[in-house]
């Protein structure tokens, strides 16, 4: 797993991100609430609706602290399943959770944004390289309250077992969109 020291820049995270849905959704994020942290209710589907399949929105709550809100239809077809409403980390080995529970608070809390790249499994045994991009959402107090995730597969994995059925990203870099990024 690498983990970027140096935060992205928002003007520079575009070209470092690997898929072309990913730029677009960046893109849009961007221009929702001129530079400052958008309003979850400037997020309109309909603005991107081939991606949506491959969104979901993550608030907290839920019995493990985070819950899906959404979950877009390609999302849940590739794990067999409706996930909208379902609580995070189940498919999750602990320290997995651990990881990605730490992200959510950052890109929550602090707020920045986050994209990494790491494989997942679907029930039927389909082993997936995915590039993640989180994104924070606000609310009407300008503060962040919902997570705007994008995925996207990158590319099928064919060799080897995986431990889990969401392993720890191979990837992960910080987006400083004004508020610092994490230290470790």
């Amino acid at each position: 797993m690498t983990i970027s020291k140096v935060p992205a820049r928002v003007g520079d995270v575009a070209t470092r991100l690997r898929h072309e849905s990913s730029r677009v959704i960046f893109a849009y994020w961007l221009s929702l609430n001129d530079g400052r942290l958008p309003d979850y209710k400037l997020w309109d589907p309909i603005a991107v609706p081939k991606l949506m399949p491959w969104c979901t929105i993550v608030e907290r709550g839920g019995e493990t602290g985070f819950q899906l809100r959404f979950a877009g239809t390609a999302v849940c077809d590739f794990y067999g399943e409706e996930m909208t409403g379902q609580a995070i980390g189940g498919r999750m080995d602990e320290q997995a959770r651990a990881y990605y529970f730490d992200g959510l608070e950052e890109v929550l809390t602090r707020p920045c944004a986050c994209f990494m790249t790491m494989q997942a499994r679907s029930k039927n045994g389909r082993d997936c390289l995915f590039e993640s991009l989180s994104l924070p959402l606000a609310n009407a107090d300008g503060k962040s309250f919902r997570i705007m995730n994008h995925q996207v597969i990158i590319e099928e994995v064919t060799y080897g077992e995986t431990k889990s059925r969401f392993a720890l990203p191979d990837i992960t870099e910080w987006i400083d969109i004004g508020a610092g990024v994490p230290d470790d």
